[in-house]
């Protein structure tokens, strides 16, 4: 999958979705808003975390990018906040913690391009042109 969909796209709406299963799937209005804020927070740390993980797709094997993009996910996923709203309690910032290691990490593994390794149709290796 192309990584800039995956990571602008598909990380955020993983979080609303899980925060709107998690609260139960009710239409009200508060939840609505609070799903729109939880994207709006989790964008910068999807755009941060997906531009690191497309820069250390080129140096770094899938096994270990995935674990460091996931903390790096975990990391940015819980200063962010702080930065924002101002000193959190602790038990309050270790989800969001948890959620970005999740989240970032599973985007990284969708968003690795598995056909990479494989040859062309037409290539033969070991052939001269």
């Amino acid at each position: 999958m192309n990584r800039t969909l995956v990571f602008l796209l598909l990380g955020p709406l993983s979080v609303v979705l899980t925060t709107w299963v998690a609260v139960g799937m009710p239409f009200e209005s508060f939840v609505l808003f609070f799903a729109v804020l939880l994207f709006l927070v989790t964008f910068p740390v999807s755009a941060i975390v997906g531009v690191l993980d497309g820069q250390l797709a080129r140096a770094i094997p899938l096994l270990l990018r995935a674990p460091l993009t996931a903390l790096v996910g975990a990391t940015a996923a819980m200063v962010l906040p702080r930065a924002v709203l101002g000193p959190l309690p602790q038990d309050m910032s270790i989800p969001f913690g948890i959620g970005g290691a999740f989240c970032m990490g599973l985007c990284s593994l969708l968003a690795h391009d598995y056909n990479a390794q494989k040859t062309r149709p037409g290539d033969i290796s070991g052939s001269r042109s």
